[in-house]
């Protein structure tokens, strides 16, 4: 196998065409203009030689990082997703010659992949992932669909049709105040002296960190004052399939619609069902998905998610069903300021493609401790929905 160089020609034109295809919104013409140009990178084999320089040419550094971030990280994850496999075979072919930029940028978009998986909970409620700084504010408007409550109206014929405002749509404003991060506690030297895949295993489990302690924080809301008394009083290890139909039951009672139901426990409720013969034997389920998979199918009109750490809230909260308008969630990152920017090595938004989901990335060091700095970030804000719009459970 040899080595090759891309030429600038080859790596812009494959960058266009994957703008093009894949990402019209952020097509917005020479990519070279928002990024700098590094095309000395050697690779192993003609194949993604293109993709390679296509992903450097994408990176920026400096305090100019700031610019164009969404739109970078959106294009780079949509890459890197349609070339993975190719990407990690060169770097796991030991190639000393690939920058240590461009390795960081796979890092974080295999660490958006761990993060944007545990947050995935929250795409069954009304949720708004933006990767674009909010400017001039902190507030995104989040649409949802809220329960219809509304008695239909008879027909009159001296009144006609009558309107009352009832359209089952409805939004309301977020406030994004909450920020957590966690820092990426590996620098250049890492880079030379240990293997490759450390460093992402790093990067995916500070992720996955990151991503529980927001998840937790923002299912905080589910409590008696805001959606009242627990439908459902059971011990965890005494669930069975049959209890899950009876929180079906007091969704029914409630009137929600069928589609969009959910229901999210604790890993522990999650081990206690998988016991139930009703689930676990694929000629009552219909499906191997338990036995082989560890996994639980939607059951009783619900869609599942379970959670390590579903927090009790104190009051020993164990699950809930809940309708996509129970919670309102918003994320956006946070704008580094002038003064900032001049002191950052590094500014990224990463996005997976296949969820919308980012986090924002920043480099910078302390020369008088000798030490770099990174951080991934989590800016985002939630507020409790409908009351009627989630149904709980407890142990006690």
């Amino acid at each position: 196998m040899s080595s090759t160089k891309a030429t600038p020609e080859e790596s812009e034109r494959f960058a266009k065409d994957i703008l093009k295809q894949q990402m019209p919104e952020f097509y917005g013409g020479n990519i070279t203009d928002k990024a700098h140009k590094n095309m000395n990178i050697q690779v192993i084999g003609e194949d993604v030689k293109c993709v390679l320089n296509a992903m450097q040419n994408l990176i920026v550094t400096g305090p100019n990082s700031i610019l164009s971030a969404a739109e970078r990280g959106a294009a780079m994850g949509q890459i890197y997703a349609l070339n993975r496999d190719n990407v990690v075979g060169v770097l796991n072919a030991g190639t000393n010659t690939i920058s240590a930029d461009l390795k960081r940028a796979v890092i974080l978009q295999e660490t958006v992949r761990a993060f944007s998986t545990r947050l995935l909970p929250l795409r069954l409620f009304s949720t708004v992932f933006g990767n674009v700084p909010l400017q001039g504010t902190d507030e995104v408007v989040v649409p949802y669909f809220p329960l219809q409550t509304a008695a239909s109206t008879d027909f009159v014929q001296a009144n006609g049709y009558v309107f009352a405002g009832t359209s089952n749509s409805s939004s309301k404003k977020i406030t994004v105040n909450k920020r957590k991060y966690q820092p990426l506690d590996y620098s250049s030297n890492d880079f030379r002296r240990q293997p490759y895949f450390d460093a992402v295993r790093l990067g995916a489990m500070n992720a996955d960190k990151l991503a529980v302690d927001v998840l937790k924080d923002i299912l905080s809301v589910v409590t008696l004052a805001n959606f009242g008394a627990a439908a459902k009083v059971l011990a965890t290890a005494s669930w069975t399939s049959d209890d899950i139909v009876d929180m079906m039951g007091a969704c029914n009672d409630a009137t929600w619609p069928d589609a969009g139901r959910s229901f999210i426990m604790t890993s522990a409720l999650n081990t206690a069902l998988q016991k139930d013969n009703n689930y676990k034997l694929a000629i009552n389920i219909g499906g191997t998905e338990v036995i082989r998979g560890g996994k639980l199918p939607n059951i009783s009109g619900f869609d599942v998610a379970w959670m390590p750490s579903l927090p009790a809230n104190g009051e020993n909260l164990i699950a809930f069903a809940a309708f996509a308008s129970a919670i309102l969630s918003a994320f956006a990152p946070v704008d580094p300021a002038a003064g900032v920017r001049q002191q950052l090595l590094a500014y990224e938004v990463a996005t997976d493609p296949a969820t919308g989901i980012s986090f924002n990335y920043r480099h910078w060091g302390n020369p008088d401790a000798d030490v770099d700095r990174e951080v991934i970030e989590c800016a985002y804000g939630y507020a409790a929905g409908e009351a009627a719009a989630i149904k709980r459970a407890t142990s006690a």
